[in-house]
């Protein structure tokens, strides 16, 4: 069973201040200056995955704490169909940030979630989100100096109290996207993933981790993966990126998602320590993973936690049944 480890990298408090935290005597719950939260599992005793070589994470988690306290000092919207901003903050870091708002309701803990879930399968795909909370005057004076940035903010950003919650993803410069979603690619790689296939040894990486991917988006109930643009790559170490979470953890799940099961039930090869991992956890290890957005406040329902465990028993189900009709080692084909 994994044991929950939550960082809180930074309280807002008077031995770690930051321009945006609120006066003491402000009125604002306590737990609402809860900077910056990341869940971290203990490696599950799988078997097969320790021998897996796994990249390190495009941002080191050596980084995150500084994130918890750095303090605004520019925004510029970045998004297309959702409310996104890149914020600049006054220590040079910069980051990817996606508020509470309007258009997208509280779709951000999609982004948190989904690395958490991530921690707990221990795969490096997905880049780290946390949770972020801006006093809403300081994100508002960073939007200021932009005037598309101020107007997006004023119309869209919902704020509790006067605090703006949000998923915050350190920057990562040069991101490079692959289209596996173009319809060449993604019948190339469909193609690949069947039994009996030929794989060029130049494509078994790239295609054990869409195998992970096309998994990873079940147990998510991800239903907008395949829109483009959502999956991008480092190009030092051929590491997909699973960006673009926050269409995850949807209640209820929109009919949009059918079409990833049906990708699940098209595929013939998966990972052998991504299935032990799945086979491993349970609801509750699940629950301990996903942990809080606020101290006693889940960062996902119980029903919504107990529909991915389903989905997680789904995917073992199609696994299962793969392994008896083609054998062990046909269907468990990458490490």
């Amino acid at each position: 069973m994994a044991r929950l480890r939550v960082f809180a990298f930074c309280i807002l408090s008077a031995a770690c201040r930051t321009e945006d935290a609120a006066p003491a005597d402000a009125g604002a719950p306590k737990e609402a200056r809860l900077s910056f939260v990341f869940a971290d599992a203990d490696p599950l005793e799988t078997g097969p995955s320790a021998d897996v070589p796994r990249p390190e994470p495009i941002v080191p988690e050596s980084r995150l704490a500084s994130y918890a306290h750095a303090s605004p000092r520019a925004l510029k919207s970045i998004g297309h169909t959702s409310v996104v901003f890149r914020v600049d903050f006054s220590d040079g870091q910069r980051a990817a940030y996606k508020p509470e708002s309007r258009r997208g309701h509280r779709r951000y803990r999609g982004e948190i979630a989904a690395f958490r879930l991530a921690k707990l399968l221990d795969l490096p795909n997905v880049p780290a989100a946390g949770l972020r909370v801006f006093s809403r005057a300081a994100l508002r004076a960073a939007a200021s100096s932009n005037a598309r940035a101020l107007s997006l903010f004023d119309d869209e950003v919902v704020d509790r109290g006067g605090f703006v919650f949000g998923s915050l993803v350190p920057w990562i410069e040069k991101l490079e996207f692959t289209p596996v979603e173009s319809p060449i690619e993604r019948a190339r790689w469909e193609k690949e993933l069947r039994r009996g296939e030929a794989i060029a040894e130049d494509r078994r990486t790239l295609d054990a981790q869409i195998s992970t991917l096309v998994v990873f988006d079940a147990l998510t109930g991800n239903w907008d993966r395949w829109s483009g643009a959502n999956v991008g790559i480092d190009r030092a170490t051929g590491t997909l990126l699973f960006v673009d979470n926050d269409a995850a953890f949807f209640d209820p799940i929109p009919p949009a998602f059918k079409p990833q099961m049906a990708l699940v039930r098209g595929v013939d090869r998966f990972s052998r320590s991504l299935v032990a991992r799945l086979r491993a956890v349970d609801a509750i290890a699940l629950a301990d993973a996903f942990g809080d957005e606020e101290p006693g406040s889940p960062l996902l329902a119980a029903r919504v936690v107990a529909a991915c465990d389903e989905r997680r028993k789904d995917v073992l189900a199609i696994v299962d049944q793969k392994i008896a009709a083609l054998g062990d080692a046909a269907v468990l084909y990458f490490p």
